[in-house]
C-alpha cells in the first residue's frame, strides 16, 4: 500500500522527552538494558517471577522513543527460552525471560510501563522534549507442557513444511511477487494458543484494542482492523506464497477479490489456500493469535471473467472448513446495510487496510489508507476509459495514497456510528508505464459490495 508519510505506531500522543543515549531502568529487577555480544547491539532484557503452570501470560510493555523508527521495523518481543525450557524454569521456580529487540540504537527506548495481566508492575516517566514516539508490544502464551511433537516444533526450530492445523509453528520462506496485482512476498511465520470466547461485535476492535489505539498513523496497530486476513497459496507446500487480502465476515466465510484465487487457467482448487486470521507481522509465525485455517469451497461470482481488463463482479467467498473462534484479533466485519446507491457515499470516507507495497517495497506488517469515495465521472476521467454505469464498482481517490500490489482483495470499509461496514473491495490499481510503480495519481478502483451482498447470503446459507 503506497502512503504519503512514513509513521511508527503511536500508542501515546503528547508525550515529550529527550531520551538518553542509555536509559535508567524505573524497574531493574524486571527490566534492565544489555548488550548483545555477537550481534553488538542493545536489547532490552525483561523477567517475570513468580508465575505458574498452565496460566495464561499477557505481557505489554510500552516504551518511549526519541525518534522516528524506520517503517520496515517496529521491533519484536519474544521469549528467551523456548516455550517449553520456559515452562521447565516455571516449575523450577525461576522467572521467565523476555528479549526486546529495539528497532534503532540510538536512541535506545525508555520504559514507559510494564503491564502483567492487566496489572501495571513498572511504571517510567519521559522527560521533556518534543520528538517523542511511544511504542507498544504486547506477548501472550500459555505455561503449559507441549506434547512431545510441539516441543520438537517449538519456537527454536523450523518444521519441514506448512501444515495448515490450528496453532501449529510452521515456517516460509521469502518469495518474489509476479505481475497481477495482488501478488506479494511472505516471509516466516507462527502462531500460538487459542484465546478465550467473549461477545464480539462485528465491525468494532474490542475495547482493550481500542483503549490502546492511535489512529493518526498509517501503521495498523495489532488488532486495530480485525477483521483483515492475509491468504496464501500452498502449490509448494514448504513455500507458501502470499497472494492477497481477505475480510472476515462470519465464523465460517471471508470475502476477497476472485483474481486473487484465480490460478493459470481457472480458478484454485481450495485446498491450495490458506487463511490465517489473527496474523499481524508475515514475518514471525510464531506469533500469538493467529490461526491456521483451511478453505473448504472457492465459491467466485459467476459473473466474473478473468482478464487484464478487471472486469465486473470481480468478487469471491472463501468458505471454511472450521468455524473461526473470535477474539480480540479476530473479529468480523459488518456487512453493508445501508442503500446500494452509489451516489449518496460520493465524497465519503473509507480505510483500506492490508499488506501491499508502501513506497519503501514489501512490508512484513499491514498499513492502511484513507480514501475519498469517488463519482463514476470522476473515474472515468482519472482512468481514461469508460466504465458503463451498469457496472458495479467505484473508485476511490487516496489524495496521494493508493493500494499497491498485495493489497488485492483487501476489504474497504466505512464507519457508520461506532461500527465499521463492508462496501468495497480492491479490484485493482494502475502501474505507472515508467517507474513500473503504483501511481499514487490514479484512483484505485473496488468491487462495490452493496448490489452483491444478497448474493453473498444466498451463497453462505
Amino acid at each position: 500500500m503506497i502512503i504519503d508519510s512514513i509513521v511508527v505506531v503511536i500508542c501515546v500522543i503528547g508525550l515529550s522527552s529527550a531520551i538518553a543515549q542509555y536509559p535508567q531502568s524505573p524497574c531493574p529487577n524486571i527490566f534492565s538494558y544489555r548488550k548483545d555480544q555477537i550481534k553488538n547491539q542493545i536489547y532490552g532484557h525483561i523477567q517475570i517471577r513468580n508465575l505458574e503452570a498452565e496460566q495464561l501470560v499477557k505481557l505489554n510493555v510500552d516504551l518511549a522513543i526519541g525518534a522516528r523508527p524506520p517503517l520496515n521495523n517496529i521491533g519484536s518481543i519474544t521469549l528467551v527460552k523456548s516455550r517449553a525450557d520456559s515452562y521447565v524454569d516455571i516449575i523450577r521456580g525461576l522467572p521467565a525471560q523476555y528479549r526486546i529487540n529495539f528497532p534503532m540504537q540510538n536512541p535506545l527506548p525508555q520504559i514507559l510501563s510494564i503491564v502483567l495481566n492487566g496489572q501495571t508492575i513498572c511504571t517510567g516517566r519521559a522527560g521533556h522534549g518534543r520528538n517523542i514516539r511511544a511504542l507498544c508490544w504486547k506477548h501472550t502464551w500459555y505455561t503449559q507442557l507441549l506434547s512431545q511433537n510441539m516441543a520438537k516444533n517449538d519456537e527454536t526450530s523450523v518444521p519441514p513444511a506448512i501444515r495448515p492445523q490450528p496453532r501449529t509453528p510452521n515456517a516460509i520462506a521469502l518469495q518474489p511477487n509476479n505481475n497481477l496485482l495482488g501478488r506479494g512476498y511472505v516471509k516466516q511465520t507462527s502462531i500460538s494458543p487459542p484465546t478465550s470466547q467473549k461477545g464480539y461485535t462485528c465491525g468494532k476492535p474490542s475495547a482493550a484494542i481500542l483503549n490502546r489505539l492511535s489512529i493518526n498513523g498509517h501503521l495498523v496497530i495489532k488488532g486495530q482492523f480485525p477483521w483483515i486476513v492475509p491468504l496464501f497459496d500452498r502449490m509448494q507446500p514448504q513455500n507458501p506464497k502470499y497472494i492477497c487480502g481477505s475480510t472476515i465476515i462470519t465464523k465460517k466465510y471471508l470475502v476477497t477479490a476472485a483474481h486473487c484465487v484465480y490460478g493459470i487457467d481457472d480458478f484454485m482448487p481450495a485446498e491450495r489456500i490458506l487463511a490465517v486470521p489473527g496474523m499481524y507481522n508475515t514475518d514471525n509465525f510464531l506469533e500469538e493469535n493467529a490461526e491456521f485455517v483451511t478453505i473448504e469451497k472457492v465459491i467466485p461470482h459467476h459473473e466474473y471473467v478473468y482478464d487484464d481488463d478487471g472486469t465486473d463482479a470481480d468478487l469471491a467467498v472463501l468458505r471454511l472448513e472450521e468455524s473461526l473462534e473470535y477474539s480480540d484479533y479476530i473479529i468480523p466485519i459488518c456487512l453493508w446495510r445501508g442503500d446500494n446507491d452509489l451516489f449518496k457515499i460520493v465524497g465519503q470516507e473509507g480505510i483500506v487496510a492490508g499488506w501491499g507495497y508502501t513506497e519503501q517495497g514489501p512490508s512484513t506488517v499491514p498499513t492502511y489508507i484513507r480514501t475519498t469515495i469517488m463519482d463514476r465521472q470522476q473515474c472515468n476521467e482519472n482512468w481514461s476509459r469508460m466504465y458503463t454505469s451498469t457496472a458495479r464498482i467505484f473508485c476511490g481517490d487516496g489524495h496521494g495514497s493508493v493500494p499497491c500490489n498485495g493489497d488485492s482483495g483487501s476489504g474497504l470499509v466505512m464507519k457508520r456510528g461506532n461500527q465499521f461496514y463492508l462496501r468495497g473491495v480492491v479490484s485493482r490499481g494502475k502501474v505507472d508505464k515508467i517507474t513500473l510503480k503504483c501511481d499514487a495519481t490514479k484512483y484505485a478502483v473496488y468491487t462495490d459490495i452493496a448490489p452483491f451482498r444478497f448474493w453473498m447470503k444466498s451463497v453462505m446459507s
